[in-house]
């Protein structure tokens, strides 16, 4: 793969435009500002020159029943006539009528409500190419409806997909064919199990390359199949669906109108289509509205970063961050069955930073749902460093084996006086894979004297700079090499300039207090820290591998602090720095996009 941009598409949805700026017909308060916020992604659109702009549905947000909606849809079109780059719509439920099925909130997809969409916005489905790659805008609400277009549509697409081989193919819809698995039950966001298994059959069949979403209002990945297309469901421009806000460790902050107006997660993506691959660059809007009349704010286009830091950026994953998560029943879009989703504004959050290498335990490789996770994110760019504290058997061979090119490195953890001989046994194990092992040296607070009467557990990690003699014990014992510790308090440029320049260097920075009882909640002084940190790895001859100890807050617990992003998963001062160095002067590197097929 290369780091040359074939051409840049974007793709939007739910600006869920109004018949009127500044009024509504929903009660939240940020319905109220679709029209001013849809007006300002045009200008941002505009600035960031993409070659063509596909809107993945709710154009509007009055049904199709209520009289607002054909106003609405002229409102759209007078919004978007600004827009420069081609742009090409496919509809969603609010555009043509919900799936159909009896406890959805609204009516179903109808002859009426198509004929209506036809006449505001033109083709139910389409397809055209750009650039040797095709691209399939689908009308997935009509799925199971009955409809003479519901089969009219199937006969369309297969003959679509037959036509696209030797091609790379995107295909583009509005409802998710799911969010977690694919077997999942049928709720208000994905497709029912028929039509879900016969498309999800039909585009893995034929290797479509990719596959965008929208309906949601909050961002998911999810493969098709083991060695099929991700799933991309995409950010709304509009505002925040609320019952998703249960994915987050924190409370919405005041304003936020209880989760519905948490304006940073607010945005679109950008689409880089490379020889081999693609990968997603998200813009945020953070809410930004443009009243009609008001000129065109001057945006700066959204740079591009290069694809891996160098050195390598990475974080460690202390959080449960695979796991899917159940969202309450609401009343209002799903009241009957359990719904469960994983916080992907994770991988978000991975891909903004530059944060490609992972620190987990062993314990995450070995168990089958988490591993499988670890293959998505695998190829979404992200690489993996476990680490143990054992030898390994023949299931943890096993489990190394199944994520080929997966693991960066494996950490091997252990005392002084067993260090070496657990390097020794890993070491075949590793080779075998591919992958290079690191030693950690292993400390707790028995190891430190105590001070009169006081006594805190402590479990600690890492190499420093009093333990050249046994750093070359496992550098003899196989080790490519050590992970050092800078610990609370130390200076990150003095640690890493006294790193020695034989082996692969790890460098875990310490993001919290010596003391675990003691929160740390200096965000400028976090952001600092972090920053000398880089500029300290970039400067050293052997490039050192710089591992974060803190993505999002700990906010109760041990050693409470600010992450790089907060409890809601919106970016702190020092994640905002991280994507800022990213594209100041960094060198190319081998591409994090997501593989083609």
């Amino acid at each position: 793969m290369t780091d040359i941009t074939l051409f840049t598409f974007a793709v939007i949805a739910d600006t869920h435009v109004n018949p009127v700026d500044g009024e509504s017909g929903s009660p939240w308060a940020a319905n109220r500002l679709a029209n001013e916020r849809a007006r300002w992604a045009v200008a941002a659109l505009n600035a960031d020159r993409p070659a063509f702009v596909v809107h993945l549905g709710d154009m509007v947000h009055p049904i199709p029943t209520q009289p607002g909606h054909d106003a609405a849809a002229a409102r759209f079109r007078a919004i978007f006539a600004g827009l420069v780059p081609p742009l090409y719509c496919l509809p969603g439920n609010h555009d043509i009528g919900d799936k159909p099925v009896d406890w959805m909130p609204a009516h179903p997809a109808s002859a009426r409500f198509l004929a209506a969409y036809r006449q505001g916005f033109g083709l139910l489905w389409q397809a055209f190419d750009h650039a040797g790659c095709r691209f399939i805008l689908h009308a997935d609400p009509i799925l199971g409806s009955g409809l003479p277009e519901d089969e009219a549509q199937w006969r369309w697409l297969e003959g679509e997909l037959a036509a696209g081989r030797g091609k790379r193919v995107f295909f583009l819809t509005h409802y998710p064919l799911f969010l977690t698995r694919a077997d999942e039950a049928e709720h208000y966001d994905n497709l029912a199990p028929a039509p879900r298994e016969r498309l999800r059959a039909l585009l893995v069949a034929h290797r479509v390359e990719a596959v965008f979403a929208a309906h949601v209002h909050n961002i998911f990945h999810t493969s098709l199949a083991p060695e099929g297309p991700l799933q991309h469901v995409i950010p709304a421009l509009s505002a925040i669906r609320l019952d998703y806000s249960h994915l987050f460790r924190t409370p919405p902050a005041a304003g936020q109108e209880h989760g519905r107006n948490d304006a940073a997660k607010l945005g679109y993506y950008l689409v880089d289509v490379d020889p081999g691959g693609y990968s997603l660059r998200m813009r945020r809007s953070h809410g930004a509205s443009l009243r009609e009349g008001e000129a065109a704010p001057a945006v700066a286009p959204l740079s591009r970063p290069a694809r891996r830091s160098a050195p390598a950026l990475g974080v460690d994953l202390r959080q449960g961050w695979a796991e899917p998560q159940v969202i309450p029943y609401t009343g209002v879009v799903d009241e009957f069955r359990r719904k469960s989703a994983r916080n992907d504004y994770l991988v978000m959050a991975l891909q903004e930073a530059g944060l490609t290498d992972l620190r987990l335990p062993l314990d995450d490789l070995t168990d089958p749902a988490t591993r499988a996770r670890m293959g998505d994110l695998a190829r979404m760019g992200q690489r993996f460093q476990p680490f143990a504290v054992a030898p390994p058997d023949q299931a943890v061979g096993s489990a190394i084996a199944s994520l080929p090119g997966a693991l960066a490195r494996i950490e091997v953890i252990a005392r002084a006086d067993r260090l070496p001989g657990l390097v020794a046994a890993w070491r075949s194990v590793a080779e075998a894979a591919g992958v290079a092992v690191v030693a950690s040296r292993l400390w707790t607070s028995a190891d430190v004297r105590a001070s009169g009467s006081s006594f805190t557990h402590v479990i600690g990690h890492g190499f420093t700079a009093a333990d050249a003699a046994l750093l070359s014990e496992v550098l003899g014992a196989g080790a490519a090499g050590a992970v050092f510790r800078v610990a609370p308090g130390e200076s990150p440029v003095t640690a890493i300039a006294a790193l020695p320049a034989r082996g692969t260097a790890v460098v875990y920075l310490a993001l919290g207090d010596a003391d675990p009882a003691t929160r740390v909640t200096d965000d400028a002084a976090t952001d600092r820290r972090v920053v000398e940190a880089v500029q300290a790895a970039r400067a050293h001859p052997a490039r050192p591998v710089l591992i974060f100890d803190t993505l999002e807050d700990l906010d109760r617990g041990y050693f409470p602090r600010n992450g790089l992003y907060d409890g809601q998963f919106n970016p702190r001062a020092a994640a905002r720095s991280l994507a800022a160095l990213r594209v100041e002067g960094v060198a190319p590197a081998p591409s994090a996009g997501v593989a083609g097929p």
